[in-house]
């Protein structure tokens, strides 16, 4: 199994409920779709800080979730979605 690690800072941090929406909505929507997915999980800390682990079967489904054509698609329309209120921290 892999554990993909991504780390956030969200601002203001009222937008946190906005952006964890927008990523259900739009991110987990597609990553149910890819194969080897198995979960995703997301924690919310004080400071806007929005930390999310994606679980996959192997290393191997998740560079090929990464390479899929649609992959800029959906980052396209996540950022459209929540505009300039985060920060990519961190990424594994």
């Amino acid at each position: 199994m892999k554990v993909e690690r991504l780390s956030f800072l969200v601002f203001p941090e009222e937008k946190v409920d906005d952006f964890l929406k927008a990523d259900d909505e739009i991110w987990t929507k597609w990553l149910r779709q890819r194969l080897g997915f198995i979960s995703k999980r997301c924690l919310r800390y004080p400071g806007g800080r929005v930390e999310m682990m994606i679980h996959w079967r192997s290393k191997m489904d998740q560079a090929r979730a990464a390479d899929h054509p649609e992959h800029q698609i959906m980052d396209a329309t996540f950022r459209n979605t929540v505009g300039h209120c985060f920060t990519l921290l961190y990424s594994d």
